[in-house]
């Protein structure tokens, strides 16, 4: 715990050491000067070394009356030569563990860019602009004596050629997803991270540049602005059932971002650029040959995945349709070659991570037919439970695919499902489900093994304690089982099992507290926590009444982790569906909390207008 900000220590009251910026500064107004010891300016201060050492600038001679001329502008033109300025985005990854740590640089300071002189004068004096600060924004002279005929002025700063065609905005937002972001979007972001790995593309490609940049403005401005918009676990003091909002007041809280006034110039920007790129996507798309680009593609996954972080409300499906239809237009040797380069396996991974995923919440025939080729082969959903930031082990998402595949009684469908770990050869993709082969998919994902996934996985990336890579396995291994026992005993259009009246299996319960038990075994500190989004809202949808307040403490601490609004988005839906499940609790035993009837959580999502992600 730090002593507060020097704004705080200076004002003399307690600072709350928020991050990136303490709120007590934000409220009153003031500039927050951070946790570490500031650059002051010294007027008047003695050099230590060169030239001037042992003398000060009001030493310096006062310049002649002739006529300077001003230092160039800091411009758009003038950043383009400048790079990072300050910073590199080869900067090591151990200084952006956390991306609410110390303070954050900010496009619009000074100190972000270096201002060059162009036509350096060689008379007796030159003027140079300093980048100080408003209290001090003196021009320093310093004479020259014996000026050079032959003098070229060294530049302030060399530009990496991957940012050399960016504008002073991009190269920030493009640092800004390198630094703060990446980290949160693979499992072991150490080994192997497709996401970082894909800005090196951004000089090649324009509608990648300006996707990235949306995601990092985007990912600035929700940290560096005060949301004044109601948190769903903000009422600590007032209970949840007192705290009631209408459905309309809660639609409204999560309605995509991009709907609202923009709040900030940082908010503005992610609307720029986000227009930007959709503009030139559109683009793209119009032209036969960039459709077949694996760049096209990969920028498609960047826009789901931006509208996911933004709310993740139902945009996402109709950016993962587009890049399936692309994927299938695709010859059939492109799929069983190019797909195995990075690019393609990166846009192939996301659409179906997303599509594997999002089929679990999203609105009946919200998706179209799954995408999988038989090309493709196990290894693709192997190499998603290595790199995906998800971190659900292949084996679960074979029984999540397969149960997407079942609303789709295609003959060619079921040819392509991948045949699920968790159900015996005799049980293919494709055949009507009976209650023997429904028992035998529940009792396939019971015999998954947490412990030697988890040992597995030393392969992909060794860790000391297994313990929480063994809590994210068994988590997954509860939502799977809670999420299929759910949805496979229920009529839903193109589905009507027999055994709908039967009900839920007798250890439903038993394995939705376990299920909590196992997320609070991950503290917010360790990389496994960022994967804990959709078992927590399983975890909240079928909990208890009791256990919600657990449940929206660790969604917000989710979404202190990650700062993406589609955590918070999860809390509401899950608020309004306690609403209405309190309702009817009330009308049919008499206001008792404290019995419990069957409330179905995906009826609610089917018959609501948004289809939700969040992973």
């Amino acid at each position: 715990m730090t002593k507060g900000c020097y704004t705080c220590r200076r004002r003399r009251i307690i600072c709350d050491n928020g991050q990136p910026t303490c709120r007590k500064c934000r409220d009153a107004g003031k500039e927050c000067l951070g946790y570490q010891k500031p650059l002051v300016w010294v007027k008047g201060g003695v050099a230590s070394r060169g030239k001037m050492m042992g003398r000060s600038f009001d030493d310096v001679e006062k310049p002649s009356s002739k006529p300077k001329r001003r230092a160039t502008e800091v411009s758009d033109s003038t950043a383009t030569s400048s790079g990072f300025g300050f910073f590199s985005i080869a900067e090591s990854s151990s200084d952006a563990e956390s991306h609410s740590s110390g303070n954050q640089p900010s496009p619009e300071t000074e100190g972000w860019i270096f201002g060059t002189s162009e036509n350096l004068p060689t008379g007796d004096d030159v003027q140079l602009d300093f980048n100080t600060t408003e209290e001090d924004n003196a021009v320093v002279h310093v004479p020259r004596s014996t000026p050079s005929t032959d003098y070229v002025p060294a530049p302030w700063g060399l530009v990496d050629p991957l940012f050399k065609d960016l504008g002073q905005y991009s190269r920030y937002y493009v640092y800004h997803y390198n630094q703060y972001m990446v980290n949160d979007f693979a499992l072991y972001s150490q080994s192997k991270n497709p996401f970082r790995d894909i800005t090196a593309l951004v000089n090649h490609s324009p509608v990648l540049a300006h996707s990235i940049s949306a995601l990092g403005a985007l990912h600035y401005s929700l940290l560096s602005e005060s949301d004044s918009s109601p948190m769903p676990w903000s009422s600590k003091s007032q209970p949840l059932e007192d705290s009631h909002l209408s459905v309309k007041e809660i639609e409204d809280i999560v309605a995509p971002a991009s709907s609202r006034k923009p709040t900030s110039q940082g908010y503005q920007h992610f609307l720029e650029f986000k227009q930007r790129a959709l503009r030139q996507l559109s683009m793209d798309l119009s032209n036969p040959a960039m459709q077949k680009d694996g760049r096209t593609l990969a920028a498609i996954v960047l826009l789901a995945f931006l509208d996911i972080i933004e709310s993740g409300s139902g945009a996402w499906s109709y950016h993962i349709e587009g890049a399936k239809k692309l994927l299938k237009d695709r010859p059939e040797n492109g799929l069983g070659r190019g797909i195995l380069e990075d690019l393609d396996a990166f846009a192939l991974d996301g659409c179906l991570i997303m599509e594997i995923m999002g089929s679990t919440l999203a609105r009946p025939g919200a998706l179209s037919k799954p995408f999988y080729s038989s090309a493709m082969g196990p290894s693709i959903l192997k190499r998603l439970e290595e790199n995906s930031w998800v971190g659900c082990p292949a084996y679960l998402l074979e029984v999540i695919f397969f149960v997407h595949a079942l609303w789709y009684p295609d003959s060619e469908i079921a040819a392509a499902t991948p045949q699920p770990t968790a159900l015996p050869t005799s049980i293919q993709p494709g055949q009507p489900l009976t209650l023997e082969s429904f028992a035998t998919l529940l009792q396939g994902i019971r015999n998954f093994d947490p412990i030697a996934w988890s040992q597995e996985m030393q392969a992909v990336f060794s860790i000391p304690d297994l313990t929480y890579r063994l809590a994210l396995a068994t988590s997954y291994q509860d939502a799977v089982y809670l999420y299929t026992s759910r949805v496979l005993s229920r009529t839903r259009p193109g589905f009507d099992p027999p055994w709908s009246d039967v009900g839920l299996p007798a250890d439903h319960s038993f394995i939705a507290t376990n299920l909590i038990t196992q997320i609070c075994l991950i503290p917010p500190s360790d990389p496994h926590f960022k994967c804990l989004i959709w078992p927590t809202f399983i975890a909240g949808a079928e909990c208890r009444p009791s256990q919600r307040a657990l449940v929206l403490e660790k969604l917000g601490s989710l979404y202190e982790a990650l700062t993406s609004v589609n955590v918070r988005n999860a809390a509401w839906v899950l608020r309004l569906m306690w609403q209405k499940q309190d309702t009817k609790r009330r009308e049919r035993q008499g206001g008792d909390d404290d019995i419990d009837i069957s409330f179905d959580w995906i009826d609610e999502l089917d018959s609501s207008r948004l289809d939700w992600l969040f992973i």
